[in-house]
């Protein structure tokens, strides 16, 4: 019997494969709600078999408004998954956390529209009918955040522990007066993924955790470029 894979890892932008993973095979999954973004990548990394997805498909295909995100997690679940780490490519909000730095949030705020946020509210994939409200007072697990924040501390590069994460819907980015707005209420980094991944991970009861990689400073920094 093959290893159990308990870890799973999405990709987001610029993030397509894990180069180090050995005995790397493809697994295509099908879902009640859908094809996932791409075949997960299954292989062993540090003596564990570690699932790997790329959010927007391999060569970014699909727009953050356009991830099925609930075919991308129910498929972590089919292969058994219990812990679940995403990659985000992020802006800063905050001046201290600079392009380069790594951030790991513990807070998220959700600015998007419209897209499918739960399992349970789609009566064709067979999970309608039933109302499920879950706690998301803390979004993220402490514990594979803790471990990320350690990872990460040991390579040398700079790392934030905790910070609130705040997802819009792109795929456009932010305008000047949106970013001055979410600096205002307190928000230290921007993304358009991770809502609704930290939702349905709840759900799904997986420990989820975010690396967010800083590229950039949105579009509020004065003296810096804009985001592009």
């Amino acid at each position: 019997m093959s290893s159990p894979i308990r870890i799973g890892v999405i990709g987001g932008s610029g993030v397509y494969n894990i180069e180090q993973l050995q005995d790397v095979e493809e697994v295509v999954v099908e879902t009640p709600f859908g094809a996932p973004s791409d075949a997960y990548i299954v292989g062993t990394l540090g003596g564990q078999r570690v699932a790997f997805l790329p959010r927007h498909g391999r060569g970014h295909r699909i727009n953050p408004s356009r991830v099925n995100y609930r075919a991308n997690i129910y498929g972590f679940k089919l292969l058994g998954v219990e812990y679940l780490i995403g990659v985000s490519a992020c802006g800063s909000l905050q001046p201290h956390i600079e392009p380069g730095h790594i951030l790991i949030p513990d807070q998220l705020f959700d600015r998007t529209h419209g897209r499918a946020a739960s399992f349970f509210d789609d009566p064709s994939a067979g999970t309608g009918g039933l109302v499920v409200h879950i706690s998301v007072a803390e979004p993220f697990c402490p514990v594979l955040s803790d471990i990320c924040h350690r990872a990460v501390a040991q390579t040398g590069n700079p790392v934030h522990r905790g910070g609130a994460f705040i997802t819009v819907e792109g795929p456009r980015f932010s305008t000047k007066a949106e970013s001055r707005v979410f600096r205002a209420w307190g928000m230290d980094i921007i993304g358009m993924t991770t809502t609704p991944e930290a939702q349905l991970a709840r759900e799904a009861e997986m420990s989820y955790a975010v690396m967010a990689h800083i590229t950039d400073y949105d579009v509020w920094h004065e003296s810096e470029e804009p985001v592009t």
